[in-house]
């Protein structure tokens, strides 16, 4: 992808077939589908979090998460390691949804419709499929990063992919802050077999000076896609309420087809 100097559309359109595709190519900035969760979807999906396993990542500011994701198994891990923590992350997961829903079938079915085309959960050859639906609770904000699985996964399956959403559905936000900040300016790497993917995580200044930005202000409810080889940031929350929400990575196979994992 080469660097895209400005936006075709600068604001938040709908799902559709045409704005997915522009979203992949990113001539837009972000797809927003207000009220996809109503607001008792929202406090289902909260109460259903009631003993939940919540995890801390070990990178500052150590937001929360429920399930697991895969580039905590990119570096120093046996590939067999992520798709075992992957079952048990299922289990995690699934224990909120049978008390609640499922958001990850719900959006899903609404990409395919919208889009045309089949979307499955990514699966690896000889290892099975990958965790779909991380459960995060970022009220502290998350650092600049990028994700793109041909970068960040060189050795997977999802690598095949030549370009990649990821989505969040929001069921409680801050009463302010919370926004993610998005750089219009895709992240260029180089791959190097044998050696760990490149940083991707606490990007520098100089990596996106310069660059277009669009900032998401949040609100429960909403689901927004965004394309996340753009360096992305979320400022932290202040105020009652947190940042909840759950998401996961979208990436298109040159077929077209969509395939989801976290």
């Amino acid at each position: 992808m080469e660097a895209t100097p400005h936006w075709r559309i600068r604001d938040e359109l709908p799902l559709t077939a045409e704005n997915l595709r522009a979203l992949f190519d990113n001539e837009i900035p972000v797809v927003r589908v207000k009220g996809f969760a109503s607001p008792a979807d929202c406090q289902s999906f909260l109460r259903g979090m009631d003993g939940a396993n919540v995890q801390r990542f070990n990178v500052p500011p150590h937001p929360g998460y429920i399930g697991t994701a895969q580039f905590l198994f990119r570096w120093g891990h046996q590939k067999a390691e992520y798709f075992t923590a992957a079952r048990q992350a299922y289990e995690d997961r699934d224990y909120v949804f049978r008390r609640s829903w499922d958001p990850i079938a719900r959006v899903n079915q609404a990409l395919a419709e919208a889009a045309g085309v089949p979307v499955q959960v990514a699966e690896e050859p000889g290892f099975g499929r990958y965790y779909a639906g991380i459960v995060r609770l970022a009220s502290g904000g998350i650092k600049r990063h990028t994700d793109f699985a041909p970068f960040n996964a060189p050795d997977y399956a999802i690598a095949g992919i030549d370009a990649q959403l990821g989505w969040n559905l929001f069921f409680e936000t801050p009463q302010g802050g919370g926004s993610t900040t998005i750089y219009n300016r895709p992240w260029m790497a180089e791959v190097v077999p044998g050696q760990e993917p490149p940083q991707s995580y606490d990007l520098p200044d100089s990596q996106v000076a310069g660059a277009e930005t669009w900032t998401y202000h949040v609100a429960a409810g909403d689901l927004i896609f965004f394309n996340t080889r753009n360096p992305h940031e979320v400022s932290p929350g202040t105020g009652s309420g947190q940042r909840l929400h759950i998401g996961a990575f979208v990436g298109r196979q040159p077929d077209r087809s969509m395939v989801v994992w976290s």
